[in-house]
């Protein structure tokens, strides 16, 4: 947590608040489009006097600078740590939210309610998603499109590109904020370099176009599919079911029957759970909104 405070220094304003063995920061960012007041790095005691006495400072705070309403755990915005999990508190991902079972609880009781949630599952490689996307991946390959899979240190080679592919796909995304190059490499990735990473990137001629990555969890035998995007030019022609069919392929390869689907935003368009018998072990977590 300590290395990702340097998220702040992008911060229009942010201030810490503690009271006994509990903190947190207010943090604003004018570039958020509906909620640009947030309480992040959180630090809680199990003592709900704690609780109520610190978000009470924290919501002043915002009220008297302007904003009415106050949203989070969220470490700035989408590209740094954020949610508190809900549910399934014994299982253990990577990256994860470890939070106490009892803060989904203190906080509604606070006057706070869910505004997004997410999910992470376990899932079959052979689900009904990894026949079509064979299908559409051998039609994107006749035409022109090719995919390249990078291990690794030569993963790492690519995160530029990885880094124009998710702004361009992610600027409309919840509680997305543009963050320069340089913080990206230097906060986001310092995780990822601690890891071994499968990445795949489609390429449109010489444009990269989309990628999917993922790694062995260091918790487990289970390996999880982290992050996928398309530039929004290209996500009417189906390149995301290529690269997950890849990403299945390469899973399969790695000797795994399963994968982690990881921080699935269950109010995104396009988010379906799959039938049973084809997911298992799946984790919730939320984001929470109080309008003052």
């Amino acid at each position: 947590m300590e290395r990702e405070k340097g998220i702040l220094q992008l911060a229009d304003y942010y201030e810490k608040f503690e009271v006994g063995n509990s903190s947190a920061y207010l943090i604003i960012n004018e570039n958020m489009r509906d909620y640009k007041a947030m309480f992040g790095f959180t630090e809680l005691s199990d003592k709900m006097d704690e609780w109520k006495e610190l978000f009470h400072l924290i919501e002043e705070k915002a009220k008297a600078l302007g904003y009415s309403a106050l949203v989070g755990p969220l470490n700035y915005s989408t590209w740094m740590s954020y949610r508190w999990a809900i549910s399934r508190f014994d299982l253990r991902f990577f990256p994860d939210c470890n939070n106490p079972s009892f803060y989904p609880d203190y906080i509604k009781e606070l006057g706070y309610r869910e505004l997004y949630t997410y999910r992470s599952a376990e899932i079959a490689i052979k689900n009904p998603l990894h026949e079509v996307g064979e299908q559409i991946y051998n039609e994107k390959m006749a035409e022109g499109y090719r995919f390249v899979t990078f291990e690794g240190e030569e993963a790492l080679t690519q995160v530029k590109e990885v880094y124009e592919i998710s702004k361009d796909a992610f600027s409309d995304a919840l509680l997305y904020s543009d963050i320069p190059y340089e913080v990206f490499e230097k906060l986001y990735l310092s995780w990822v370099k601690e890891i071994n990473i499968s990445l795949i990137i489609a390429y449109r001629g010489e444009e990269a176009v989309g990628y999917v990555f993922g790694y062995d969890s260091p918790f487990g035998k289970d390996f999880i599919s982290k992050t996928s995007a398309v530039k929004k030019e290209y996500q009417k022609q189906k390149i995301y079911l290529a690269l997950l069919y890849l990403g299945s392929e390469l899973v399969k390869n790695k000797g795994y029957d399963t994968m982690i689907y990881h921080f699935q935003c269950e109010q995104k368009e396009t988010f379906r759970r799959f039938a049973e018998g084809v997911e298992d072990n799946e984790k919730r977590y939320a984001v929470y909104v109080k309008e003052f």
